[in-house]
């Protein structure tokens, strides 16, 4: 089993290597899927602009290739942040383009009559768990916090593939699922211990 890092030029792809190797795990950052593996685990970072993300992922050739890993060979597939967002159809962030569409859902954007409430929401926050899953295996719901950066927020059509719930001005879904497919909203390779149960999670976890 190898780890495998997309390099979409939209992320600190180190940051989340560093995380894998801190969990006792070897990741390679690659710009391509051409020699992905059966049982290959799969991470898609992501900061930035939804459009210009699937444009490069477009352009590349890398949304077919997405497409063939996660529906046909089943790898287990983790979107961080943007990364998750693009699992989604579509975004209000870039009208007309089309997202990955491997779990049904929308992005939408943060709008609160409450002034007070920044955006983007940064900074440390909870999750509410929906689902039960192995990937929250050892989560603490009392101690556990992680580190968001964003302007949009994911918005699943069915209630099965949300695994949990943050509050910020309003409810959204910060962490999903579709059976081998996974998204988190925040930065699991910036949430210190209580990410780093995550990512080893992933890694690990049998599918």
């Amino acid at each position: 089993m190898n780890i495998k890092i997309i390099d979409s030029k939209l992320s600190n792809v180190s940051s989340v290597k560093n995380m894998i190797n801190w969990v006792g795990h070897e990741a390679t950052i690659i710009e391509n899927l051409n020699k992905v593996e059966d049982g290959d685990r799969i991470i898609l970072p992501g900061i930035g602009n939804f459009g210009k993300a699937m444009n490069y992922l477009n352009e590349h050739g890398l949304v077919e290739k997405i497409h063939e890993i996660a529906n046909k060979k089943k790898n287990p597939i983790l979107g961080i942040c943007l990364g998750m967002q693009l699992l989604m159809n579509e975004s209000e962030e870039s009208p007309g383009i089309n997202g990955l569409g491997l779990i049904d859902g929308s992005v939408k954007k943060f709008n609160f009559e409450d002034k007070q409430l920044k955006i983007p929401h940064v900074g440390w926050n909870t999750l509410k768990l929906s689902n039960e899953h192995p990937i929250f295996n050892n989560f603490n719901k009392n101690k556990s916090r992680y580190y968001f950066v964003h302007s949009y927020f994911v918005n699943c059509k069915n209630s099965e593939n949300v695994l949990s719930r943050t509050n910020y001005g309003q409810t959204f879904h910060s962490a999903i699922f579709k059976e081998n497919i996974f998204g988190f909203q925040f930065h699991p390779e910036k949430s210190l211990k209580h990410g780093a149960n995550l990512i080893k999670n992933f890694c690990e976890i049998k599918f």
